[in-house]
């Protein structure tokens, strides 16, 4: 089955692909936490306008409980998981990266199945375990380009952090997007991220050193187009995923990423096209279609 939910997991994963890209190579230039912020409040001003414009000036009704897990989920899913996912880009490279980032789908899956209820048929973990085994297949092929090997397992606990505060964040506001408009639920769980990253911030006494970071010589044009792509577009479309299917379907769909940065590489960047990575997209897509074609949707 391919509903809408289904379309909007895939289009997240090519939106963040492609702002993967330009992440990696903007990471060389800006630190993490403050290429984390650019991108949030360039996301954020966009969500919130458009949050405006299609859903009126009224915030959603909710109660005090809900209003603390969108709270909760920004600060754990931007603020924190963010933050370390580019540091784990600037420690370890993307390649590398891609490897911890499997993880995502498993963490989402049994997290929904023990918070959610959700399942999975027999087919559909065969899927999950195709979509793993060719994005592990793709990630872990050697590349001259990686020159981050001396802080290898910093960069990994960065990168697993990351992909679980990521796969906790999404699941325990599950409900509540089904419940709630998309653009303001964005919009109000992006600007909680923002907060924590601001108080961060200011507690860490980093505040000038951020200032003197964001006054230097910067691509903005990129550092623009990257926000909008990884930010705006790519977390509406992964929060619609998960608000209009099952999160586990969501997840496994989100994974398809690593493919796509593959083939983006490849058309963009002229990067070369192995044997080892079309087989893993190739695994890959397989998987997809198990997971797809297995789902009992509402």
């Amino acid at each position: 089955m391919f509903g809408i939910g289904e379309f909007f997991a895939l289009a997240s994963a090519v939106a963040w692909a492609a702002a993967v890209i330009m992440f990696t190579r903007l990471g060389d230039k800006m630190p993490a936490l403050e290429l984390n912020l650019c991108k949030n409040l360039i996301g954020f001003t966009l969500i919130l306008a458009s949050a405006l414009v299609f859903e009126g000036f009224a915030l959603p009704d909710m109660s005090a409980f809900n209003w603390s897990l969108l709270i909760i989920s920004g600060v754990m899913g931007i603020a924190i998981a963010d933050t370390l996912y580019m540091k784990a880009l600037n420690t370890i490279g993307a390649a590398q990266t891609g490897v911890v980032a499997v993880l995502y789908s498993p963490f989402v899956v049994f997290l929904s199945m023990i918070y959610l209820g959700e399942t999975l048929a027999m087919m559909q973990w065969l899927g999950m375990l195709l979509v793993l085994l060719g994005i592990f297949i793709i990630s872990r092929e050697k590349t001259t380009k990686n020159k981050h090997h001396k802080h290898q397992w910093l960069g990994i606990f960065y990168g697993a952090t990351a992909v679980f505060l990521t796969a906790s964040s999404v699941v325990l506001i599950k409900p509540l997007l089904e419940q709630q408009p998309l653009f303001w639920s964005t919009a109000l769980r992006l600007f909680a991220g923002l907060v924590g990253m601001f108080i961060f911030i200011i507690f860490s006494r980093r505040v000038t050193a951020v200032k003197q970071e964001l006054a230097r010589p910067h691509n903005w044009k990129a550092i623009v187009i990257s926000s909008v792509l990884g930010t705006y577009l790519a977390m509406l479309f992964w929060l619609a995923g998960f608000k209009y299917t099952q999160a586990n379907i969501a997840a496994i769909l989100n994974e398809t990423s690593s493919i796509f940065i593959v083939f983006l590489a490849w058309f963009v960047l002229k990067e070369s096209l192995s044997w080892k990575k079309i087989l893993g997209a190739a695994l890959a897509l397989v998987g997809v279609f198990l997971v797809l074609v297995f789902y009992q949707g509402d």
